[in-house]
């Protein structure tokens, strides 16, 4: 048996422990570098990484939310116009407000009503009346009989037209949940596209606009577009594997490695993908891996040349560590830049924890604050919100954060004295905080009001024209019926009124309309409605009033409307009116009994006054 310890005393020449000692001491410095090494490429790397993989986030982030915003404002064209009273019955005297709406929309090419039998009703073809019953808007609202609204898949319009198209769209159903048509908005997806196209930080970045089914909408930037291309990370899943709300990963193409992100919108049935091409950053870390890779050999090298010279090895460290710090110091000034990106966005940012406090906010210069940030930054949003918006807040908080959905509202504040209107969308970044992002939408709601004044009210008397009348009519009707209170209708009709137009001039005959209109308002009550119909005829609902109240408001109205008239260049004129009268319940129990009574009485005053003139 061979004795350890004498085998650690065999005699060895001392140019082989001179080998041995000096590859010990070499060996130890090379494993010391060596790990060094590694752990600072990882270190640069996954900061690298991380840089990128938040850039995408962010971005795909801010490309969901302007893609929702603008798919919602057009939807809610769509709720608003088939909303109007009488829409599924009669939509012909709403064809106006369609061809309105789609002028008011960049993005949108046109919008289209089509009857339950496929056939579009608007816009009138010019050749023949076009039949879409096989496109999948109008079959999917036909089969599952849901009104909630739908992507179509992008395509060709046809007929000579080379631009994409997609098409949001809604059911049209009766009281009896009977199908009976679909409005529908057809999208131009290059315009679409350019609106989406501002939100960018390099030209390695890209915008890709998915349908849930895994067909490419468009991209952003624009690129030629060819029909049918599909992405297959989302085309291959099945529908027990569908995409998470949100995701990333590195994608694998022939051009590069793509570094992505993705945010799902359920409601639209679309994955809004943002990537970046890698190249930047594998060259980075390619030259840093370089860089340290060669100060680590050239230190090897020095220690191994002058292993016993300490101070030469205490100054390499020095160098090291110095390029390290240049290393870390590149690394916040990207870290910067990427949180000048952040404070660039318009909008206003918000990080709130799961207590419901505030944790940090980025300030846009297109929101206002309700408060100075250190009256809000570290509080409870109880303490700095108002009560209504706070509860909101914390429902919205619960449900992206238990439930890992978005949640947008809006709500109204009064700041500086001014009214201000607000949408707020939430995200979630992990399980105990989410971002909510605050969006002044004062200017959007301010034109829609605007819109909807202008589609109920005649533009020359600024009295409600039709629309508006047989709503209130409507209203009263149900009214009336449950609580068992009578009202009455009036229909009035200037007689020969074509007389002046064509006598005076329609200056001085919409100038009489005018005054008539004014005259009319001032010989009702507050809560009464007049309304101008069309030409000449004006109508009124007296509410909470019997035949006897009726007449009384007719012989005021008689007595006020035949006075003298003064209009341009002096000209005095008189006019007088027949008026019809209608009463609820007798002479009607809805609302074209009411107006066909009415108009027969006003017809037959009209008959007995030309008799008696003659």
């Amino acid at each position: 048996m061979v004795d350890k310890r004498s085998f650690l005393k065999l005699p060895c020449p001392n140019g082989c422990k001179l080998w041995l000692y000096t590859l010990l001491l070499i060996s130890l410095p090379l494993l010391v570098i060596y790990n060094n090494y590694q752990h600072q490429l990882s270190a640069y790397s996954s900061q690298v990484n991380e840089q990128i993989a938040q850039r995408t986030k962010l971005l795909s982030l801010m490309q969901a939310q302007l893609v929702e915003s603008k798919l919602e404002a057009i939807d809610q064209t769509l709720k608003l116009i088939s909303s109007h009273p009488n829409f599924i019955q009669d939509p012909d005297p709403h064809n106006y407000l369609l061809a309105q709406y789609s002028r008011n929309n960049s993005e949108m090419q046109a919008l289209l009503h089509i009857d339950a039998t496929g056939l579009l009703r608007f816009p009138k073809h010019q050749n023949a009346q076009l039949n879409l019953a096989e496109r999948d808007y109008f079959k999917v609202h036909q089969s599952t009989k849901t009104d909630a609204v739908f992507t179509s898949k992008p395509m060709l319009p046809g007929d000579g037209h080379s631009k994409p198209v997609m098409v949001i769209s809604r059911g049209l159903y009766d009281a009896n949940n009977i199908f009976q048509g679909v409005i529908a908005a057809v999208i131009d997806i290059e315009t679409f596209s350019l609106a989406l196209s501002g939100i960018s930080v390099n030209a390695q970045l890209f915008s890709s606009i998915v349908h849930e089914e895994g067909e490419i909408i468009f991209k952003v930037p624009f690129r030629n577009y060819q029909a049918g291309q599909t992405l297959d990370y989302v085309k291959n899943r099945t529908e027990t594997n569908k995409l998470p709300l949100t995701g990333e990963g590195i994608y694998q193409h022939r051009t590069g490695d793509y570094q992505f992100a993705y945010q799902t919108l359920p409601k639209w049935r679309l994955h809004v993908f943002v990537g970046e091409h890698r190249s930047v950053v594998d060259k980075l870390i390619s030259n840093h891996k370089f860089s340290h890779l060669r100060n680590s050999c050239l230190t090897a090298l020095s220690i191994v040349i002058l292993i016993l010279t300490t101070a030469w090895l205490i100054r390499r460290r020095l160098e090291i560590n110095e390029q390290l710090l240049e290393s870390k110091a590149a690394l916040q000034q990207s870290y910067q830049r990427n949180q000048a990106i952040i404070k660039a966005i318009p909008d206003l940012l918000f990080t709130i924890d799961k207590s419901g406090k505030i944790v940090d906010f980025e300030q846009g210069d297109g929101v206002p604050l309700l408060m100075p940030e250190e009256n809000f930054i570290n509080k409870h949003i109880s303490q700095t919100l108002p009560d209504f918006l706070a509860q909101r807040t914390l429902l919205a908080l619960q449900k992206t954060l238990q439930l890992g959905e978005n949640d947008y509202y809006e709500y109204e504040l009064k700041l500086s004295g001014k009214q201000h209107f607000f949408m707020a969308r939430t995200s979630p970044i992990n399980e105990d905080r989410m971002l909510v992002v605050v969006i002044d939408i004062t200017e959007r709601k301010k034109s829609e009001n605007a819109l909807q004044w202008q589609a109920t009210h005649d533009s020359l008397t600024k009295l409600p024209n039709r629309v508006l009348f047989y709503d209130r009519l409507y209203q009263s009707v149900v009214e009336s019926a449950r609580y068992k209170q009578p009202f009455c209708l009036l229909y009035i009709d200037l007689n020969d009124f074509k007389k002046v137009n064509d006598t005076h001039g329609h200056l001085n005959g919409d100038m009489l309309l005018t005054l008539v209109a004014q005259r009319i308002r001032e010989s009702i009550r507050e809560s009464d409605t007049a309304a101008r119909l069309a030409g000449d005829e004006f109508a009124i609902l007296i509410n909470h009033s019997d035949l006897e109240e009726a007449r009384q408001v007719t012989e005021k109205l008689r007595q006020q409307l035949s006075m003298t008239y003064e209009l341009n260049d002096g000209l005095m004129l008189k006019i007088t009116a027949s008026i019809g009268i209608a009463c609820y319940p007798q002479d009607g129990k809805n609302a074209d009994e009411l107006i066909l009574h009415a108009d027969n009485h006003m017809y037959e005053e009209k008959r007995s006054a030309s008799s008696s003139m003659s």
